[in-house]
């Protein structure tokens, strides 16, 4: 990473001190042991994330976006308190937040600024976008059933704005469209009438994670997987984790006929504890092209407007390859 990379990260949060220095406050405010390291996360559009390891153990820290209001910010730690609720009750897979003075977050004033911080046990393993592989059929059944157990939670957060989620796909193509090469502008726009035509009313709502994608998604020793990041968690159909999953996780860029089977296998496993309706199942396959489009516009206006980077590049070809699946998605037949 460049010193004008590192410093994009360092804007986020208005860090204008060494990270050693916030990481001494927290082994100290945590009781976490001697400060040894920092590792800084370097995948992620928003927050500012890194490693820490102590005298007793590694961990987890999100410093949330200076960007974030307050409201956003209160929105996003109500997400956090009710994952760790849930957690305990249901044996969620997701790392523990560690609490302080009886919650989840650290607000930090240290100098001129302030930090809002939550620290996370760190679970070991690696997320499948750093591994550079995909969930395999065992793994992608373990999904089904986490993903069932978050779409049973009994939660309806306040509604976060997320510019890559499904559900904005209107108001995201009207600002984006532009951007766009002229063959992708009048696909695009029949999917839009397409998207037009859904009755939402009718699609069973749930708790969603939103963002069920490779970068999020940790494999743990034993090939026991950790689900993170509820960043973009909110109430809304629940067919928009299932059409995000399988346009990533389930994604084989190489065989189309092996991405129909593993979303597939995805689909008939996530019925079984949460039975999808016959029309989830009619209108799956534009959610499906929808969650591969938002992989193809964001990038694009991401590159356009902010400059391009490794991890833009790879949603763009994951969008790209889904999209070009989508007619045989659309003849999958459950068993």
């Amino acid at each position: 990473m460049d010193g004008f990379e590192l410093n994009d990260f360092n804007k986020r949060i208005g860090l204008d001190t060494d990270l050693e220095n916030i990481s001494r406050e927290i082994c100290e405010s945590y009781k976490l042991g001697e400060f040894i390291s920092n590792e800084l996360i370097k995948i992620g559009y928003e927050d500012f994330n890194y490693y820490l390891t102590t005298g007793l153990g590694k961990y987890f820290v999100k410093i949330f976006n200076k960007s974030r209001s307050k409201k956003d910010l209160d929105a996003y730690l109500d997400r956090i308190r009710a994952i760790t609720r849930e957690r305990e009750r249901e044996s969620l897979s997701t790392p523990k937040a560690l609490l302080i003075n009886d919650d989840i977050v650290y607000r930090l004033d240290f100098k001129d600024n302030h930090y809002d911080i939550c620290v996370f046990e760190c679970v070991e393993g690696e997320n499948y976008f750093e591994l550079g592989e995909k969930p395999d059929i065992k793994i992608l059944k373990q999904l089904a059933k986490e993903t069932a157990l978050i779409n049973k939670m009994d939660f309806k957060p306040e509604f976060i704005y997320d510019t890559w989620a499904i559900i904005n796909f209107e108001k995201e193509y009207e600002k984006k469209r532009k951007y766009l090469p002229d063959e992708h502008k009048s696909e695009f726009d029949s999917l839009l009438n397409e998207f037009r035509q859904v009755d939402i009313d009718k699609l069973p709502k749930a708790f969603v994670h939103g963002d069920i994608i490779t970068t999020n998604i940790i494999k743990g020793a034993g090939s026991k997987i950790w689900i993170v990041d509820f960043a973009v968690s909110n109430y809304l159909p629940r067919i928009i984790d299932l059409a995000v999953i399988a346009c990533n996780p389930c994604l084989d860029e190489n065989s189309c006929e092996n991405t129909v089977e593993r979303i597939k296998v995805f689909l008939n496993e996530y019925n079984k504890y949460n039975q999808l309706t016959p029309y989830e199942l009619e209108v799956f396959w534009i959610f499906y092209k929808l969650a591969n489009v938002m992989h193809i516009l964001s990038p694009i206006f991401i590159a356009k407007t902010e400059g391009d980077s490794e991890e833009n590049r790879y949603w763009l070809n994951e969008g790209m390859v889904g999209y070009s699946y989508a007619d045989a998605v659309r003849k999958l037949k459950m068993v």
